[in-house]
């Protein structure tokens, strides 16, 4: 954490697990056609997390060299087990911090970043030093949640205060519509935005066992900070029951989107 970023609230032994049973269900392949990768470009994935998102990047262009990084150990060695496993041998990760990358200019031709930006207090810090090492006329793809958590109906109106107060406290869950104009004033060019349903965190009526047991997972992890914002961890704990109570209850919707955003580097 820096005094730039919020806390990463989700962390736990497990969260890697979680990571991956993640993006089992948000079907990442499907983020693929966001990503024009040439046979020999290299590729940044920055804030890889588990590793799922860099492991099919490497898997589906076999002869691009792709880096992964993260700020947590722990992660990027789960991640470099799974790609072991996997025999992927264009695939690296290394530890760093997103403020300030341990690479040469000018190092990548694709940079992609997923559920990055939330955690971000100041989206020109981090995109400044992806654009830094993003080649002239490479590509920068941001995908971000916008919503998340906070956008239900119908819901009690003291209910969505505090869910918002909650919210705010642990990351920003509207990032996904202020990474095109963060770009814009960087001097990105050719930016760009496709906006779709988030399909783990959208739900309509009752939600179902896997996208249950994911957000339960989320909101235990974060329960101790949950508990700093409310005064304490019985009132956390009322708080994360009574949203899987909502979300259980088949009369309420919640909605999520998904923000691909991409720009390129100036100059090619």
């Amino acid at each position: 954490m820096s005094d730039h970023s919020f806390a990463y609230a989700l962390h736990s032994d497990e969260e890697c697990e979680r990571l991956e049973f993640q993006a089992r269900i948000a079907n990442i392949e499907r983020h693929l056609r966001h990503l024009p990768i040439a046979p020999d470009d290299r590729v940044l994935d920055a804030g890889c997390g588990s590793g799922s998102m860099a492991r099919l990047i490497a898997r589906s262009f076999p002869g691009a060299e792709i880096v992964g990084v993260d700020m947590r150990q722990q992660y990027l060695d789960f991640a470099a087990a799974r790609a072991r496993g996997e025999g992927l041998d264009n695939l690296t990760f290394r530890q760093a911090d997103v403020f300030a990358l341990p690479f040469a200019d000018a190092s990548f031709d694709v940079v992609w970043a997923k559920y990055l930006m939330q955690w971000m207090k100041d989206l020109r810090l981090p995109l400044a030093e992806i654009r830094r090492v993003t080649r002239p006329g490479g590509l920068v793809v941001s995908c971000d949640l916008d919503g998340i958590f906070v956008d239900h109906f119908p819901i009690a109106a003291e209910f969505e205060r505090q869910v918002r107060e909650v919210m705010a406290a642990l990351a920003d869950c509207d990032v996904g519509r202020k990474v095109a104009p963060a770009m814009l004033g960087l001097g990105f060019e050719d930016v760009g935005v496709e906006i779709e349903t988030d399909t783990v965190f959208t739900v309509i009526g009752s939600i179902d066992p896997q996208r249950r047991w994911n957000c339960e997972k989320i909101w235990r992890s974060a329960g101790p900070q949950i508990g700093q914002v409310l005064g304490s961890q019985p009132a956390a704990e009322v708080f994360i029951d009574r949203l899987l109570t909502h979300y259980d209850d088949p009369a309420t919707c919640s909605f999520t989107s998904l923000y691909f955003t991409r720009g390129r580097v100036s100059g090619g």
